[in-house]
């Protein structure tokens, strides 16, 4: 982690949100295309084969011109070598650079692609919407007023990233709940063997 925030002092990039969301010259955008992880603090996007979730490969695709992130996982085999019920989850979310380094993030929707339905062996997709904002803000007052006089008041949590660090091949960025991530482009030779 200390290594990641001395690489910040490095990054050859002043504005890596530049062109999010941008129509017209998205495909320009530091951050587009497809990012793999090569390391991260988040408990949530770490797998291995010894977890009860099973070994998957986790990326970020981001499509500048739509404005949007996609969290990719895609779930191995099973160590009996079938397809696991679960074998694709992503993640829908809306980017919006707020600043030359920090994008917003409005989560949209999740999509799990399936093996199975009931019994049958298919593959099929189950779409699950995310609560949007308005939602959410409707829990936060609701969870105020009844901790009302209380100690602690709860705010609307914003969702968003920092990029510390972006060249051609390597992302570092660290998330507003304190999480690192360390990503690299699937085509970078150097990082091949930890993708």
């Amino acid at each position: 982690i200390n290594i990641c925030e001395q690489l910040a002092a490095y990054a050859p990039l002043q504005d890596p949100t530049r062109f999010i969301g941008d129509k017209e010259h998205g495909d320009e955008a530091p951050l587009n295309g497809a990012w793999k992880s090569l390391f991260t603090t988040a408990a949530d996007a770490n797998f291995s084969k010894d977890s009860k979730r099973g070994a998957a490969k986790a990326q970020n695709i981001v499509n500048a011109t739509k404005g949007t992130i996609t969290n990719v996982i895609d779930f191995d085999e099973t160590e009996n070598g079938t397809e696991p019920l679960l074998k694709q989850l992503n993640v829908v979310i809306k980017a919006t650079a707020v600043s030359p380094k920090r994008i917003g993030l409005q989560f949209q929707y999740a999509k799990a692609i399936l093996t199975k339905f009931l019994w049958f062996k298919v593959k099929w997709a189950l779409y699950i919407p995310v609560p949007g904002p308005f939602i959410t803000r409707c829990i936060v007052f609701l969870s105020r007023l009844f901790k009302f006089g209380r100690k602690g008041s709860k705010k609307v949590p914003k969702a968003y990233f920092d990029v510390l660090f972006l060249d051609e091949d390597l992302r570092v960025h660290r998330t507003g709940e304190d999480n690192m991530f360390v990503q690299a482009r699937e085509t970078w030779n150097a990082a091949k063997p930890l993708l």
